[in-house]
């Protein structure tokens, strides 16, 4: 799970200007870069190489193989834990920021642009179902036909998706989260929040009567734990869908800050974000104790190794950070890499992947070692 970067760096300029500079020292400049403007959502990501050494900014594990997505619409897939990685075929150039496959085939992309892309067979292609140009018009028609037929109180939906989309398609989906191949949700800046889909993605609702969200506060990251799905959120905010009411809850952190990501098991739930701030829940989010954490570096990424009974986080000083069961303090866990990391997966068979804007890197775990492959 992972949160924008530059959304990130709306608190640290100095962030963004690292993260430009690494993007073009990797060869990959940015669609307002270029010297004849190109619409990323016209035009495919186009080929690269060294693709270990890309920005990327999350990556998922599905079955034995790996996707990870980063700038500029890249898309990269891994069969061997890493090793190597083939570059996926897709149709825009947009930033993209989540990933998340609800199983071996089915999996969807979310970034920039309002662009939602979908892949049925294992992340190798790559298909646009909904994009912010779609959006601005599809979401306000799906409220005035509410509107028309006389349902009362939605008025103010309209006006707040004509405020997300008055500067055009730029806002981005920062999450994305599927329960089978069928019904999703993708969640983002400024509040918007996509109903789950039946249909596998082929049409998309606003669902922002659904959410006790009044003051629009970004949605970063969603996820289930057990039998709950959850979306992390500004000002410490926690959201848990209501099966019964269908409605999106508010609990409350006591944090002020901006919350990045999720992750839980049976019993804990685990959510982190900016300054190195994390909390613990063992109760669904009704109570939090706060982790101890001697880093101020924002946490960016996370995962869960039930075999150890640890979570493992990473940050945006390249810190690798683990959280033990039934402990709550954060403790270092390998040694911090020279980059900016996003996103950390178990890779299975004693390994970490981790993302960054230096790229993706495997870390094997051994009990009495530890060793980097790039």
């Amino acid at each position: 799970m992972t949160y924008s970067i530059f959304a990130l760096c709306r608190h640290r300029p100095a962030l963004l200007w690292a993260a430009l500079t690494v993007m073009a020292a990797s060869g990959v400049p940015h669609a307002w870069a270029d010297a004849v403007f190109k619409d990323p959502l016209d035009v495919p990501a186009i080929s690269q190489k060294r693709l270990t050494q890309k920005p990327l900014m999350a990556v998922a594990s599905l079955g034995q193989s790996l996707v990870a997505v980063g700038m500029r619409g890249l898309i990269i897939r891994s069969d061997d834990q890493g090793l190597s990685w083939t570059q996926a075929r897709v149709p825009v150039q947009s930033d993209l920021l989540a990933v998340q496959f609800a199983s071996e085939q089915q999996g969807w992309a979310v970034g920039h642009d309002g662009v939602v892309l979908h892949s049925a067979d294992g992340g190798r292609t790559w298909a646009k179902q909904l994009d912010g140009r779609q959006a601005a018009q599809t979401l306000s028609d799906y409220y005035q036909k509410r509107i028309d037929a006389g349902e009362r109180g939605l008025q103010s939906y309209v006006e707040h998706l004509a405020m997300n989309f008055q500067a055009g398609p730029s806002l981005p989906f920062l999450g994305v989260w599927f329960d089978d191949a069928e019904n999703g949700y993708a969640v983002g800046a400024f509040g918007t929040l996509i109903s789950s889909t039946v249909d596998g993605g082929k049409s998309w609702q606003p669902a922002l009567e659904r959410i006790d969200n009044p003051d629009a506060l970004h949605l970063n990251a969603i996820t289930r734990i057990g039998a709950h799905l959850y979306i992390a959120a500004e000002r410490g905010h926690v959201f848990r869908l209501n099966p019964q009411t269908q409605r999106f809850e508010a609990l409350d952190t006591g944090y002020a800050g901006g919350l990045f990501g999720l992750d839980g098991n049976a019993r804990q739930l685990l959510v982190y974000g900016l300054g190195g701030k994390a909390f613990i829940s063992t109760d669904q989010g009704q109570s939090w104790q706060a982790v101890a954490n001697t880093s101020g570096a924002s946490l960016t990424g996370s995962t869960y190794l039930p075999e150890q009974g640890r979570f493992v986080l990473v940050s945006s000083a390249g810190q690798i950070l683990s959280l033990e069961s039934g402990s709550a303090s954060l403790q270092p866990f390998l040694p911090p890499m020279r980059t900016l990391l996003t996103d950390v997966v178990d890779g299975g068979r004693g390994e970490l992947i981790t993302t960054g804007l230096s790229g993706s890197k495997a870390t094997l775990l051994n009990q009495s070692a530890v060793s980097e492959r790039k």
